[in-house]
């Protein structure tokens, strides 16, 4: 009977023993799976909205592009004001522009227009007789040579002739030839001013009209010189310059108990 008793007891042992095991074991088996949902990453995927994601994208890109043309624009202004700057005319100096005013008096002043063209030929005719013939040699931007013939004499003169002054620079009579040109080789021999700023002469009128026997002249030049060659007497002399044509009359009078007047004008051009 006791060993019954002792037989049983163990069954119960061994039993309660498994059960135990088992117990433990799904215990063991709980933890596990506590620790692996922990661990495990939570990979929930939330919907994507293709729309409001478009919407972002050209909602900045407007921005984007608003900036990229204003910046554009900016860099346009900056270059012309850039190119504008390049362009601009250096300021001159107080001198230069001294320079510069006398420069364009020289070429576009009053007297310039009043040059005889290249290789014309006037005659002066004094009582219907012709008196003197003027033979317009040579010219250039500053000096123009002419040949006066009186009878059997000539004479060469040459005068810088600018939009600012006439005045004779040169003469001579014994020419070999009178025909040929000086203007780069002579020498001034001369400085008689008969138009412009300290000129010997006397400025009379501006714009004259005047009578001759070319036919009647507008805008005439009138100056005057009066010298004392003789004792006791004045030589007035009075001439006459037109536009495009120079010289067009001449006045001669001696005062004093011997004196007497003369006048040449022009009568034709060639």
């Amino acid at each position: 009977m006791k060993k019954m008793l002792s037989v049983f007891s163990l069954i119960l042992l061994f039993l309660a023993g498994c059960a135990a095991s088992e117990e433990e074991a799904g215990k063991q088996e709980e933890q596990k799976e506590k620790k692996a949902s922990v661990t495990e990453p939570i990979d929930k995927e939330e919907p994507v909205n293709k729309e409001s994601d478009q919407t972002q994208t050209s909602s900045k890109e407007e921005p984007d592009q608003e900036k990229a043309e204003e910046n554009d624009q900016n860099s346009k202004g900056e270059t012309e004001v850039s190119s504008e700057e390049k362009t601009e005319k250096p300021k001159e100096s107080p001198e230069n522009t001294d320079k510069k005013m006398e420069s364009e008096q020289s070429t576009a002043g009053p007297f310039l227009e009043y040059r005889p063209e290249t290789g014309a030929k006037k005659q002066f005719k004094e009582g219907g007789v012709v008196l003197l013939t003027e033979n317009v040699v040579a010219a250039n931007e500053e000096f123009v040579q002419i040949a006066l013939t009186l009878g059997d004499s000539t004479t060469t003169q040459i005068f810088k002739w600018t939009g600012s002054e006439i005045t004779l620079v040169y003469e001579e009579r014994d020419l070999q030839d009178h025909s040929v040109s000086l203007l780069d080789s002579f020498e001034p021999n001369m400085n008689e001013k008969l138009l412009g700023d300290g000129a010997d002469w006397k400025l009379l009128e501006k714009s004259a009209a005047v009578e001759t026997d070319y036919g009647k002249l507008k805008n005439v030049f009138v100056i005057q010189k009066i010298s004392n060659e003789v004792v006791d007497e004045e030589t007035i002399f009075t001439r006459y310059y037109a536009p495009k044509l120079g010289l067009v009359k001449e006045d001669f009078e001696l005062t004093g108990e011997n004196g007497y007047k003369g006048e040449s004008s022009l009568s034709s051009v060639e």
